[in-house]
């Protein structure tokens, strides 16, 4: 299982290799902090496993902008901070 993030949003790929050799990649879009889950079947084949994962990756993160489309934008609670390093004295 891979996992990646969009705006938020937890996607987790599961990658099928289909009795013909082809690939097929499910993923679930899971919402934080409630952990509602959203499972989309894979519906394509594909030659290579990574063509599968990048497809159904694509497709994901279209879900996630079609169902923020209208909504304002959400705040990072904890924004990274910049952080300057020094040379090390020597």
């Amino acid at each position: 299982m891979i996992q990646e993030f969009h705006k938020g949003v937890e996607i987790e790929l599961e990658i099928h290799q289909m009795q013909q050799g082809l690939w097929r990649c499910d993923y679930t879009l899971i919402q934080h902090p409630t952990r509602t889950r959203t499972f989309h079947h894979g519906e394509r084949d594909f030659p290579t496993m990574d063509l599968a994962k990048e497809y159904a990756l694509r497709e994901a993160q279209d879900a996630i902008d079609r169902d923020d489309a209208g909504k304002p934008e959400k705040e990072i609670v904890n924004p990274p901070r910049e952080v300057r390093i020094k040379a090390f004295p020597e």
